[in-house]
């Protein structure tokens, strides 16, 4: 990314930052806890261009699918950390594009699930999960939307309420 593209991303951040914070005064249960104080941290230590001029490390990944257990190759290692961070903090969409722009990793979810492993997912889903019910969608509508996402069901043939909601446990 050039310095321009980067300083215009970085301002991107802050404008999105000060609307999350608008929004979260006018309406404090619209978000949940992670997203309130992610405009709190935000705030406390914000991104600058000096603080992003690290070179980025190269990722690399062998064709195969990598499950939990410990890679043998360190770059197969050092991607799933990477997937597995951007995962506890973005949504699935966000880390498949990220992979893509900043590691040049291009996956689809099913291989993004296989890549984290089953508890990386699963804690995922809950907080996903979470965040809809939060703004006031069912389990009902949870499932549809998974199934539209194309979200790998855990287990069942399908996601259904009952399996979203053992997700939420």
């Amino acid at each position: 990314m050039t310095n321009k593209n980067m300083a215009g991303f970085i301002a991107a951040l802050h404008e999105g930052a000060d609307l999350l914070e608008r929004l979260n005064k006018t309406y404090p249960n619209l978000a949940d806890n992670f997203t309130q104080e992610t405009v709190v941290e935000f705030r406390r230590a914000p991104i600058t261009l000096q603080n992003t001029q690290q070179q980025q490390t190269e990722i690399s990944t062998s064709k195969q699918t990598l499950t939990e257990e410990p890679a043998n190759n360190p770059g197969d290692q050092k991607l799933i950390s990477t997937a597995r961070e951007l995962l506890a903090i973005h949504s699935f969409e966000d880390v498949l594009d990220l992979l893509q722009a900043e590691h040049g990793i291009t996956l689809d979810l099913t291989q993004l699930v296989n890549l984290v492993g089953s508890n990386a997912y699963s804690v995922a889903l809950r907080r996903e999960a979470q965040e809809f019910q939060s703004n006031a969608i069912s389990l009902p509508q949870i499932v549809q939307l998974w199934k539209d996402f194309g979200r790998p069901p855990i287990g069942d043939a399908e996601w259904t309420a009952s399996s979203v909601s053992r997700i939420l446990e």
